[in-house]
């Protein structure tokens, strides 16, 4: 049988989550050879209530858990976050019919544990477009911002966490909300190769199909016992007008259905494709007069954009598409950068014709009011393949029920 036994739990130095644990069973080999985790607050947790504490570790360790059909034992765990179970693996079913899955949680004590005065909310903020999009949708509400040092940037990497921290700060400082900065080795827990053979079946990757949400979302569990919140956000990915054409962790499927400490989480700004929330964020820092700084590039270690691969190109081309200067948004654009884009896009369009057809279809409509429009005619007359056959290409295994049934 595959279990897993969370053997300890506790707090060092008022800062610093530790966990030891157990693992029996075929799926140990889908584990690291560490069988400690640790989660680094920048707030005192030491009062937290060990059945709140347990719930970043359990939220980690329910996706694998469903999928090879394992236990997760626990001496306490938040009454909130073990309600949800079963209605969490029902949202990872739907998401992905082709799999069977099974799993349980079992916790001699369940605790219903939240704040006495629940009240204020969260964001979850890598300072991206989604993330930026939530956050000033939400900004009447002083959101707390939380960012985790092992999701995007690495453990190993403390230029990057450096420049990511700091410019998350000065949005906080911009906005006049709070920021918080966690350091987690919790993608360190699992061997995501080993993983991603038991999921072959659905055609996606462990952390994009799978750990990306839950296990990021449920980091914010003591945070939200010290703050009293009964809101945190989480920025969608894609759009409803997707589904059916893909497949992820995160999703409303899921997501909505995660609570603990007496604090609902929201897939947010799920009604909004990505150039509608480019569209928003412009529209938002034009009232403003306050451009936000947005970090989007996956292929740059220092923190920074890259402004070459093609998440930063339909980006920057989504923002000139809305008739702003990339430059002001945290990107670095000039004729030069236009010529190399137009190289590379002409050459190759690979994976993203759903991301860049809606950018050119903006782009058409809105040429009045874009700067030097003729520097990208190139890009008006490119032949970008069907974005709908392009989806069902890459997504050929992907759920095929409507969301809203």
């Amino acid at each position: 049988m595959n279990k897993l036994r969370i053997d300890d739990i506790h707090v060092e130095n008022g800062t610093r989550l530790l966990f030891s644990y157990t693992v029996t069973g075929e799926w140990e080999k889908c584990f690291t050879s560490q069988r400690t985790s640790f989660i680094e607050y920048d707030i005192d947790i030491s009062e937290v209530p060990v059945p709140v504490l347990a719930v970043p570790f359990v939220g980690n360790a329910l996706p694998a858990a469903f999928v090879c059909d394992a236990v997760i034992e626990a001496e306490s765990l938040d009454k909130d976050l073990a309600d949800s179970v079963d209605a969490i693996r029902e949202g990872f079913s739907r998401m992905f019919p082709m799999m069977k899955l099974g799993g349980a949680v079992e916790a001699s004590k369940t605790i219903s544990a939240e704040h006495r005065d629940r009240n204020g909310a969260a964001c979850f903020f890598s300072g991206g477009l989604d993330a930026n999009t939530t956050l000033l949708r939400h900004l009447e509400e002083k959101p707390s911002l939380i960012s985790i040092w092992g999701v995007d940037v690495k453990n190993d990497d403390p230029e990057g966490w450096s420049r990511s921290g700091s410019f998350i700060g000065k949005t906080a400082e911009q906005f006049g909300i709070m920021s918080h900065m966690v350091k987690s080795d919790f993608r360190e827990v699992f061997s995501e190769p080993e993983l991603d053979q038991y999921i072959l079946a659905t055609g996606d990757r462990w952390w994009h199909g799978f750990q990306n949400g839950i296990a990021v979302i449920t980091h914010a569990a003591p945070m939200a016992y010290v703050f009293g919140w009964d809101k945190v956000y989480f920025a969608s990915t894609y759009s409803a007008d997707m589904v059916g054409h893909y497949t992820c962790g995160s999703d409303p499927l899921i997501d909505n259905n995660i609570h603990f400490a007496g604090c609902s989480v929201v897939h947010d700004a799920f009604e909004l494709n990505r150039q509608q929330k480019t569209e928003f964020v412009v529209n938002k820092c034009k009232e403003s007069g306050r451009p936000v700084h947005i970090r989007v590039c996956w292929e740059s270690r220092g923190g920074n954009n890259c402004c070459r691969c093609e998440k930063c190109y339909y980006t920057i081309l989504g923002l000139i598409a809305e008739g702003a200067d990339p430059n002001e948004f945290g990107f670095t654009w000039d004729k030069d950068a236009i010529a190399r884009c137009r190289k590379d896009l002409t050459r190759k369009i690979t994976m993203e014709e759903y991301y860049f057809r809606p950018v050119q279809k903006r782009m058409n409509e809105n040429k009045a009011k874009i700067k030097d429009i003729g520097d990208y005619q190139w890009f008006l007359d490119l032949d970008i393949a069907d974005a709908n056959k392009a989806l069902y290409k890459r997504f050929r295994n992907s759920r095929l029920h409507d969301l809203f049934n």
